[in-house]
């Protein structure tokens, strides 16, 4: 919910969100990630995870305790802070 309006994630982000949910507060590798979101689809172009992840974050923004960071070299993590 944002501002108490719901906020629709696209199919491809909400199978994002919920494998960082799954593992909050622990880097994902950007190898994981392509793999488990587009393993049906075959092949992946290059920067479509970083727009998936940009556009997830734009809809998570606006609780300041959630946040995805990119861990340079590794893949992402989901902040999470309590």
């Amino acid at each position: 919910f944002k501002n108490d309006k719901t906020v629709l994630l696209t199919r491809t982000e909400t199978r994002l969100l919920l494998i960082f949910a799954l593992s909050p507060n622990e880097v994902i590798e950007r190898s994981r990630l392509q793999k488990e979101i587009w393993e049906d689809e075959g092949v992946v172009v290059g920067r479509s995870l970083d727009m998936f992840i940009s556009k997830l974050r734009k809809k998570l923004e606006l609780d300041p305790n959630v946040s995805i960071v990119v861990i340079r070299g590794r893949g992402y993590i989901l902040n999470i802070n309590s």
